[in-house]
């Protein structure tokens, strides 16, 4: 039998396995360069090859020769993949910018169309000579160009690299707070949110006070508690684009909707006990269910603010006759809550015809008007921008005293008002003007002439809105012989209001964008596009709806009673007969049109969600 025993084979000379390994390698080269196909070569097939390095050539390989599948497909991928990019470069681009002229592309991409139907429209229904013509348009396209592929990301790398440069105003833990989640970073990146875009304009919560004991952790707190943790982190689900934020991920309409529902367990549980968290988070409740489109628990949580409103206000009288020093601490913060959740019920009656909510408190409570104390700093969070002087004190007292105002305006002019006199309502819109007129000449210099936060600029809307609900009655015809107050100064004075609006529209437009606005806005917006809706034949009127428009579209992208709000607009205009500027077009196409409710008294008919 033939010896099987292996023997052992001699080591390989140096350098053998290498000229193996070149030519495996060899055998895998799809394409050569040049010089190897010119001088009929086997080429390595990288850059050098092995050959140009030793003839000491250059050395171009052109990959695309490869006609290999598995080469062709990453090339292709690789393609799309830069053209997708440099698309969203584009797109993000145009969103930021203040083209005018570039309007209904603008509109279209706020729209949140793919980029297939944005490509479509920059090919097909674009003009040629409009985007020639246009030297915004084509700066941007310059700028667009210079963007190398290499530098190009997705939006994805883009959010990701914002939320690890993300530092939240506040750092406040989860638990025990809330059992939805447990990560600290995107609590305290919510209440940041909400402490920077919500609560200015809506200041019935004491913010130092509210992070102190939320930073503490103590149950036992006097000035925080679960049910109001959990209904502001609900509130401010809408102001994050972070996936936690979503209930159901993609659906917008889902934000916020753990904490929401977490919130309203927690606030049965409390059994109709009356604390101070408990009132101000029913306050946040009720203005959080008007916005997401929860219209039955919004009244319901209405009338629970109004009866926990008035037993506060009761509890705090009795305390006031304690001179502790903590309790007169309680009792001040009792009163801010009070007047703070009074202008935000004032507002809400007066934009939606309603009889007042809640009676106004005692005069001698009234908040002063001054610097005192108001070393706060406003920040454009999670924007790094530099910060402002936040003027909490002064808005806060001047906002008081505008919803005193308010207030009888509301009460005069509500929906089930009896019919009056025109010689009576003239004199009593005067007398309201005139009232308006003064207690705006005694706000402070940085309320006037320093709009320098979004929450100030509320303040000015919400002054032009009381204007034109005063105004409004009296721009009917009148068989007076000579009115004192004519149908013509009614209108001018409600279009000069609603364009003013749409010029502090711009003013936040230009300084902060229309991606996170303070939410009170929309009641003055909506009241502003229904007013310029009856001349939009006049250039600024039509400039201004235009504006308009594009803001609240911006709020449909983040709270549903703003596509609410667009559609009954639309609706009410095709009633009318009216045709809205082109302009707008694109800003309506995703728009589902409520029923008809009537003509001009369409959105004075909506619930709380759709005036919020």
């Amino acid at each position: 039998m033939a010896d099987t025993k292996s023997r052992l084979l001699a080591p390989a000379p140096p350098g053998a396995n290498a000229a193996l390994d070149a030519q495996q390698r060899r055998k895998n080269v799809g394409t050569a360069c040049t010089a190897c196909k010119t001088r009929k070569l086997k080429c390595t097939g990288s850059v050098p090859c092995a050959n140009c390095v030793k003839s000491k050539v250059e050395c171009t390989l052109d990959r695309s020769a490869d006609k290999r599948r598995r080469g062709a497909l990453k090339r292709k991928i690789d393609q799309l993949a830069d053209q997708e990019d440099l698309l969203v470069r584009l797109v993000s681009v145009l969103r930021e910018s203040g083209n005018r002229r570039a309007v209904p592309l603008i509109n279209l991409i706020r729209n949140d169309a793919s980029l297939d139907e944005i490509r479509y429209y920059i090919n097909h229904q674009l003009p040629r000579l409009e985007l020639a013509q246009t030297p915004e348009l084509v700066e941007v396209c310059q700028e667009v160009k210079q963007l190398q592929p290499s530098e190009s990301r997705s939006m994805r790398r883009i959010l990701d690299a914002k939320r690890l440069s993300d530092i939240p105003r506040f750092q406040v833990p989860a638990r025990p707070w809330t059992t939805v989640v447990s990560d600290n970073d995107f609590v305290s990146h919510l209440i940041s949110l909400w402490f920077t875009w919500s609560h200015p304009s809506r200041n019935w919560i004491d913010k130092e006070l509210f992070v102190r004991d939320m930073q503490a952790g103590s149950l036992s707190a006097r000035f925080c508690s679960p049910f109001l943790v959990n209904i502001i982190l609900a509130d401010a689900c809408a102001y994050s684009d972070y996936p936690e934020a979503y209930a159901i991920p993609g659906d917008a309409a889902s934000k916020g909707a753990r904490f929401y529902e977490e919130a309203k367990r927690l606030l049965d549980k409390e059994e109709g006990r009356i604390t101070l968290p408990t009132v101000q988070g029913l306050g946040v409740l009720w203005t959080c269910a008007s916005m997401t489109g929860r219209d039955r628990q919004g009244w319901i949580h209405r009338g629970q603010l109004a009866y926990a409103v008035q037993e506060l206000s009761q509890k705090n009288s009795v305390l006031a006759s304690d001179a502790d020093e903590d309790t007169l601490r309680l009792v001040r913060v009792i009163n801010g809550t009070v007047w703070g959740l009074f202008n935000v019920t004032r507002s809400h009656a007066l934009a939606d015809k309603s009889r007042p909510l809640i009676k106004p408190p005692q005069r001698h409570s009234l908040p002063l008007v001054g610097h005192e104390g108001d070393s706060d700093e406003w920040r454009p969070y999670p924007d790094h921008a530099e910060g402002t002087e936040g003027h909490s004190t002064c808005l806060f007292g001047a906002l008081c005293s505008l919803s005193l105002i308010a207030s009888d305006v509301a009460t005069y002019f509500h929906r089930e008002a009896p019919s009056r006199p025109r010689s009576e309502i003239e004199s009593t819109v005067a007398d309201l003007h005139e009232r308006l007129r003064l207690c705006s000449d005694r706000w402070p210099t940085c309320l006037k002439t320093k709009l320098e936060a979004p929450h100030i600029l509320c303040l000015h809307m919400y002054h032009h809105a009381i204007i034109m609900r005063i105004y409004e009655p009296l721009k009917e015809y009148s068989t007076m012989p000579v009115p004192t107050i004519s149908p013509v100064r009614a209108r001018e004075m409600c279009f000069s209001s609603a364009r003013n609006i749409a010029h502090l529209m711009r003013i936040h437009r230009s300084c902060w964008g229309l991606d996170r606005m303070p939410v009170s806005i929309i009641q003055c917006i909506t009241e502003a596009l229904f007013t310029l809706l009856d001349d939009l034949e006049e250039p600024n009127n039509r400039e201004a709806f235009i504006t308009l428009s594009i803001a609240a579209k911006a709020f449909s992208r983040r709270w549903e009673s703003s596509r609410t709000i667009l559609g009954t607009l639309r609706t009410t205009a095709q009633a009318k007969r009216l045709a809205l500027p082109s302009e707008t077009d694109s800003l309506f196409t995703t728009l589902i049109a409520p029923p008809l409710l009537g003509v001009r008294d369409s959105v004075d008919t909506l619930d709380d969600s759709e005036e919020a």
